[in-house]
């Protein structure tokens, strides 16, 4: 029984890290140019409830998958994106601010025939 469950683990980590380096490229090139230099947009008080539920269990399963098998940190940024909370502007800003992180975006969006990505441009202010 220990055994299967462990198998099921093993491919159930695989299969989250194989579709992880699809969904990733496929998500980048989706975004629109301006996705973070514009406005959020304004969600109804149960979307937005729905919302932020949604992103903290994403959050917190992806700590949990920091040490457990999963793909923790793209968890964690998924989760992120989806709430509808001042830090989520902060982090991804932050993330912006690395220059590898903006020319690996970039490189897919210009393989994928896309405009690139609008950079903001100040860093964040802490």
């Amino acid at each position: 029984m220990a055994r299967t469950l462990e198998l099921i683990v093993a491919i159930a980590s695989i299969a989250m890290f194989v579709g992880t380096l699809a969904a990733i490229p496929w998500l980048v090139r989706r975004l629109p140019a301006d996705h973070f230099v514009r406005a959020p947009p304004k969600h109804s008080l149960p979307k937005m409830i729905a919302r932020n539920v949604l992103g903290f269990i994403l959050v917190a399963a992806g700590i949990a998958m920091l040490v457990l098998p999963g793909q923790g940190v793209l968890t964690i940024l998924l989760g992120l994106s989806i709430i509808d909370l001042p830090i989520r502007q902060r982090v991804f800003r932050w993330l912006l601010m690395r220059p590898k992180v903006v020319e690996v975006m970039q490189g897919l969006r210009t393989k994928g025939g896309k405009p690139p990505l609008v950079i903001p441009e100040h860093p964040v202010q802490t």
